[in-house]
């Protein structure tokens, strides 16, 4: 049976883990996209708020908003968040390519590791660019298409070409990619 809360205790303790940060830091996200104060960050597949939560703590007079379709995620990110004094990060429970959120409320959206788990990604870029501003940026931080040690197994890697043509084919432009990461690919693009 699928563990629709999100539960699953190694999961949850391989999405916290200290190793991580050895190769996939936030604060290298953070130096690319130069979030300026007053900004809203949507994080999607949040998870247990990997991205989120150092951001509404370097980002005090931003928003952010945590987004994940697992009600035990969103319950985590919530307590934790709270828990830092974190007024400013919002957990949100997501249907699958859909936030309760208005059009044109982000300046920036994240998805870190998410998109190789994606079956359809199409119909959630699109629900990102209707949730940017007008020149907005999405950050697609995933697994790297390569044999490296990291990365899942061929079939569960996204290419590079891949992921710039299902941009565009939603609408967005400036697609860029960013050498930033040894074991991921960080790719941005503009609404």
């Amino acid at each position: 049976m699928a563990d629709t809360l999100g539960m699953d205790p190694a999961r949850i303790e391989r999405l916290r883990s200290p190793e991580r940060l050895e190769y996939f830091h936030p604060d290298r996200i953070w130096e690319v996209l130069k979030p300026a104060p007053g900004c809203t960050l949507v994080d999607i597949g949040a998870g247990v708020g990997f991205l989120t939560l150092p951001f509404a703590e370097r980002f005090p007079q931003a928003k952010a908003y945590g987004c994940d379709i697992l009600e035990g995620m969103v319950g985590l990110l919530r307590q934790d968040a709270a828990e830092r004094g974190h007024g400013n990060l919002e957990a949100l429970l997501m249907a699958p390519n859909s936030i309760d959120l208005p059009d044109n409320s982000a300046d920036f959206i994240t998805m870190g590791q998410l998109h190789h788990e994606l079956d359809a990604p199409e119909p959630l870029m699109a629900e990102c660019k209707r949730l940017l501003k007008p020149g907005g940026t999405i950050a697609i931080i995933d697994w790297a298409d390569a044999d490296n040690g990291k990365s899942p197994p061929v079939g569960r890697r996204v290419p590079v070409a891949v992921m710039r043509a299902q941009l565009k084919g939603v609408g967005f432009t400036g697609v860029d990619t960013h050498d930033v990461y040894e074991f991921h690919t960080f790719m941005t693009a503009t609404a």
